[in-house]
């Protein structure tokens, strides 16, 4: 669902409820009666601003305060739907300092209550029980939230480490370019080069084509070294993370909020590092889709399976609440998942994913003796 249709399901929702919860009374406090038409328009105009909640959320939180406050003229017309999607987008968007504004709800939320007092409609005892739900309403609309808003933190930060691995990776990657292209081609050539060299001066063969050989391997030369000029200079070792680097994969991943579990079964064999790094990006990829889908307070489970010839790679998502849905987050196109899947296959592995109970699991298999 995108983002517009998803604030026009949040609007039309709440002008619903408001007017759902209305029961047509339009008689103010001083004894006159408002048109009945007035409290449909209101209520439509002002719910309507929910549109912005994202945007300037305390804008909008100011404006649903104050139209909630209307119970003082019109006791039993209490519209309380449209400050409370504002007082949670207040608390969802803004940083902790800014979003305390969102316990001013709590003042308009009395205000029905002693709105009710005025009008007589309930007896004491009634009228503690519709503050107290009122301000928990408020109260749990604001905790709700915060903890959309540390959740994206936390999911922000995973992603910027990711971006940063990334960079290493493409580092990386360049600095094996540069060293294949110095040990491999540019050396190959330099032979060429010489040979030619060495052929021209003697007696044998035509020295004109000789030069132009030279000429042509003097020139491929030169562009190989402008070429390699381009590239970093950077440590001779230009493999990926290793077994020995999930300690800290798993110990960011709970940094980020999620419940990580690690299990490694079997006795653990010696692995080409091109491997551990397949197996490294597997787990990655793993807690990355669960982080980015999974519902909150998702418990992730990761386990390696060691035998005498091949290596079980395990990373399931388990959501404690079945109830929970998950986050509608853009998709990505699985470009991930087809990573992982091209690294195992090229170490003669396979991968496997998809539904797992009420979560999701990621499965890899591959020879530990593979290189």
């Amino acid at each position: 669902m995108n983002a517009s249709l998803r604030s026009l399901l949040v609007v039309t929702s709440a002008i619903a409820l408001d007017l759902m919860f209305w029961d047509g009374e339009v008689r103010t406090i001083l004894g006159g009666d408002l048109p009945v038409w007035f409290p449909v328009i209101a209520t439509v105009a002002a719910q309507c601003t929910l549109i912005w909640r994202r945007s300037h959320p305390l804008r909008v939180f100011a404006l649903q305060a104050g139209f909630s406050m209307v119970s003082l003229v019109v006791p039993l017309w209490q519209p309380v739907v449209g400050l409370l999607v504002a007082t949670f987008a207040v608390a969802a968007n803004l940083p902790h300092r800014q979003a305390r504004w969102g316990w001013l709800a709590g003042v308009p939320l009395l205000t029905h209550t002693l709105a009710l007092s005025f009008a007589g409609a309930i007896e004491l005892d009634g009228l503690l029980q519709s503050a107290a739900l009122n301000l928990a309403l408020g109260a749990a609309c604001w905790f709700g939230g915060r903890h959309v808003f540390v959740r994206g933190r936390q999911l922000r930060h995973w992603q910027a480490d990711q971006e940063r691995l990334r960079a290493e990776a493409t580092h990386n990657e360049r600095l094996a370019l540069a060293r294949e292209l110095h040990d491999g081609v540019a050396n190959t050539i330099t032979a060429v080069l010489v040979q030619a060299a060495a052929a021209r001066a003697s007696t044998n063969g035509d020295p004109a084509a000789l030069r132009g050989i030279e000429a042509s391997a003097r020139h491929a030369m030169d562009e190989i070294q402008a070429t390699l000029r381009l590239m970093p200079r950077g440590r001779e070792t230009v493999d990926g993370p290793q077994l020995e680097d999930l300690p800290a994969l798993l110990a960011l991943a709970r940094e980020a909020g999620l419940d990580m579990r690690y299990a490694e079964t079997g006795v653990r064999r010696d692995l080409a590092p091109a491997v551990q790094t397949a197996v490294y990006r597997a787990v990655q990829e793993g807690i990355t889709n669960t982080l980015k889908y999974a519902p909150a307070g998702t418990r992730c489970i990761v386990s390696l399976s060691w035998s005498s010839d091949e290596l079980e790679i395990d990373v399931i998502d388990q959501p404690t609440r079945t109830t929970a849905t998950r986050p509608n987050l853009p998709a990505t196109g699985g470009r991930g998942l087809a990573g992982v899947n091209d690294r195992m296959r090229s170490i003669g592995g396979v991968v496997e994913s998809g539904s797992h109970k009420d979560g999701f699991r990621l499965a890899a298999r591959l020879p530990v003796g593979a290189r």
